[in-house]
């Protein structure tokens, strides 16, 4: 028989390690109009859902590190999925643990069990140093942290519709484009000089372009044009 048990090791904010255990053969269950709260990491599913053990959560002080980009430094590791999860996910954190990223800056990052960080663009509140988002279809995450938008955990590509994505994105020096239709491609800066501009591209050359941010037209022989930003770093 699977058992209910919730087992909470309070802390304050400021102590670091453990926070909540799941026994194997337990279970936490949530109902669809409450919430879970663990150390400032809150579920409030859409619907019930079932936390089964054997799982902890453990809040981190030390930021993830990939490549030239950091997290913040408040990161919530679980040491088994939590998977098919759908509602709302808020992130509090101390803006001491910022990490040099303005909060105006700041996406919700979360882990995969392949390892892939995903940036998610959640509503901040500065006032209350929270991250809010409502996941709308599931999502499974092994982790969950913060960092800058411009600098995010994993640089993955941009999918712009079903025909054309462009990555990677922060890049340092070249831009692929992979489309199923012949693709003219312009590259103008802030100020809206053209800078680049080819016919029938698949990679840009930016190297020696200065860092900062860039807008890339895509334009198909139907004249449809895909707008997004670039940063260059």
């Amino acid at each position: 028989m699977i058992r209910s048990i919730l087992i909470f090791i309070f802390g304050t904010l400021n102590s670091f390690g453990q926070t909540l255990s799941i026994a194997s053969n337990s279970s936490i269950i949530v109902n669809s109009n409450s919430s879970i709260s663990v150390d400032g990491l809150e579920l409030a599913p859409s619907e019930a859902y079932i936390v089964s053990g054997p799982n902890t959560i453990d809040r981190s002080d030390t930021a993830i590190v990939v490549g030239e980009n950091a997290s913040i430094n408040r990161v919530y590791e679980l040491s088994a999925e939590l998977s098919d999860y759908s509602g709302r996910l808020n992130f509090k954190y101390l803006e001491s643990e910022l990490n040099s990223i303005l909060e105006a800056d700041l996406v919700l990052e979360v882990l995969d069990v392949n390892g892939t960080w995903t940036s998610i663009a959640a509503t901040i509140n500065e006032a209350n140093n929270t991250l809010s988002y409502d996941f709308t279809e599931l999502v499974g995450f092994t982790s969950v942290t913060a960092s800058d938008f411009s600098a995010s955990l994993t640089v993955k590509p941009i999918i712009l519709d079903d025909h054309v994505r462009v990555y990677p994105n922060p890049t340092t020096d070249f831009l692929h484009i992979v489309s199923n239709t012949v693709q003219k491609a312009t590259l103008y800066n802030t100020a809206g000089q053209k800078i680049l501009e080819t016919n029938n591209a698949t990679k840009l050359d930016v190297i020696d372009l200065p860092s900062g941010v860039y807008l890339l037209n895509l334009t198909n022989n139907q004249n449809q044009i895909s707008s997004f930003k670039i940063i260059k770093k």
